[in-house]
């Protein structure tokens, strides 16, 4: 079209609002980092929901449905995006934080960690940056390591802390598994749960061959029920950490450690 400016993808980027979440905000408190996204996310499709246009019988017309449907099903996987940088982010600043726990074995903690996943870094030279000024020498490792998507597995690079606290329970593990099938075929199939795919999930199986749309509030309550999950896992694991934590411990530091475990949400109501 004349006159409109031709540019490239990436000169679109542009600044973002206040409502972003940072990988700063996740290295200082990932659990409050990531329940403010999924407020952030409700509210865009609340926000939706109460302005687009209806019937006189206070119906969706026919394009709000439709436009309702993509942004919510399109939502879904930036949620998930985040969550997987909840525990990314959890697991980097807690290595980091090793230093204070008592009798952490760093030898140890890299051969439990080894038989759980691959890594191509040098182990003892990473351990040996750990508070030496970098903003998070966690994230170096944790960024190398898969099966983020699995929360199985996630419990065990957990676990290779030694702390006496499973991250997620088996009733979390069942929900994550849905939703991370959920994302997963959003997409890698073009929005379509697969008869093989559903098959993966219990909890999925009698949907398989449907394209995936989801109810209007459907973002509403993923981040409501990820509320008091995010919180129970963060506060348990945390509360392990502190109790292992050495005499030596100042109070900055401790501060710090608090802080890093805090969780906080605007909607407060929706922690337990």
């Amino acid at each position: 079209m004349a006159g409109r400016p031709r540019k490239e993808f990436q000169e679109y980027l542009t600044e973002s609002t206040s409502s972003h979440v940072s990988h700063a905000d996740y290295l200082e408190s990932p659990a409050s980092a990531f329940l403010k996204h999924s407020v952030e996310a409700k509210s865009a499709i609340d926000l939706c929901i109460r302005h687009f246009p209806k019937n006189q019988n206070e119906t969706y017309k026919k394009d709000a449905i439709d436009s309702l449907q993509h942004l919510v099903v399109a939502v879904l996987p930036t949620v998930m995006g985040h969550f997987e940088t909840y525990q990314r982010y959890l697991f980097a600043g807690t290595f980091d934080l090793s230093v204070f726990l008592a009798n952490f074995d760093v030898d140890d903690f890299f051969k439990k960690l080894s038989k759980e996943t691959n890594i191509q870094i040098d182990w003892p030279r990473l351990a040996a940056h750990r508070a030496s000024g970098a903003s998070s020498v966690g994230t170096l490792l944790s960024d190398s390591m898969s099966g983020w998507h699995d929360p199985e597995r996630v419990n065990k690079y957990f676990g290779c802390f030694g702390l006496p606290y499973q991250l997620f329970t088996n009733d979390d593990k069942e929900r994550l598994l849905t939703l991370w099938q959920l994302r997963h075929s959003i997409v890698h199939t073009g929005g379509t749960l697969t008869l093989a795919d559903a098959q993966k999930v219990a909890s999925l199986n009698t949907f398989g061959g449907r394209n995936i749309s989801f109810e209007n509030n459907f973002i509403f309550e993923v981040s409501r029920k990820l509320h008091p999950l995010v919180q129970a896992s963060t506060n348990g694991f945390g509360s392990a950490f502190i109790g292992r934590l050495i005499g030596s411990t100042t109070e900055e530091d401790r501060q710090k450690i608090d802080k890093f475990f805090e969780v906080k949400s605007s909607v407060a109501v929706w922690l337990n």
